[in-house]
């Protein structure tokens, strides 16, 4: 009886034996990246399962980012995944990384308010209760592929009317540097493997079964002042992230 019932535990599901066979062929076989793939009733049809087995091991392949699904058309085979050795440097900036890995960078500004930041920001920046900032949302992207969502928050105080200087927005830095003079060093950052919110795995679009790297950092300017706060949310199946010492 222990004997069965290691066997039945050990026991790969039917499933997941299709889905390693499907992205075996997806690796190595004749599927190319956009190509349309096999239909639920056509695997069905293959490997005589019930369409709730198939659709099981499609879901699979969804969720590992070798397929997508598009609603009333089907399945198709995504793009071979970038791989991006995402380099933290104390003067980082993204665009200027993403372009020597031969990436062309891109950001677009989501939304953009002023208000009262939490208690993690103000004590992060060194504010006052009750003392304002900036809040953007900003998604980056590396060969008009979502990479990044950052929320970043800068004092108000040091950059006044930054919003009006918003509307052609291509890089924060490069924003900060011409309209302000202010030239950025990073002193901190933590680390954390999360997983997307809703709103997150829908920008970023991915799976919410996806990890992110989040990575929380403040950063000052020439004179010593600490003037951004920024939460940086990098897609785990497309980016690896070193840290230069």
């Amino acid at each position: 009886m222990m004997h069965m019932e290691l066997d039945l535990l050990e026991a790969t599901p039917r499933y997941v034996e299709i889905a390693d066979m499907l992205q075996a062929e997806l690796e190595d076989g004749p599927y190319r990246p956009g190509e349309k793939f096999p239909s639920e009733s056509e695997l069905c049809k293959r490997f005589r399962e019930n369409r709730y087995t198939i659709r099981q091991a499609l879901d699979l392949l969804v969720h590992t980012g070798v397929i997508r699904s598009h609603q009333g058309k089907g399945y198709y085979v995504c793009d071979k995944p970038l791989d991006i050795q995402y380099t933290i440097t104390p003067a980082m900036r993204f665009s200027h990384v993403m372009r020597l890995l031969g990436c062309t960078p891109g950001a677009k500004l989501m939304k953009q308010e002023k208000l009262a930041p939490p208690e993690a920001v103000r004590n992060g920046l060194e504010l006052d209760e009750g003392e304002e900032a900036f809040r953007l949302e900003i998604l980056r992207y590396a060969d008009g592929i979502p990479l990044t969502w950052n929320v970043t928050w800068l004092p108000v105080a040091y950059f006044p009317e930054l919003l009006d200087h918003t509307a052609a927005f291509d890089s924060l830095y490069a924003l900060l540097e011409e309209v302000y003079a202010v030239q950025l060093e990073r002193i901190w950052s933590t680390f954390q493997a999360i997983y997307p919110t809703a709103r997150e795995a829908r920008y970023l679009q991915i799976s919410p079964n996806t990890n992110l790297l989040h990575i929380e950092s403040v950063m000052r300017d020439e004179k010593r002042r600490l003037v951004e706060y920024t939460s940086a949310k990098y897609r785990g199946d497309l980016c690896r992230v070193s840290i230069q010492f």
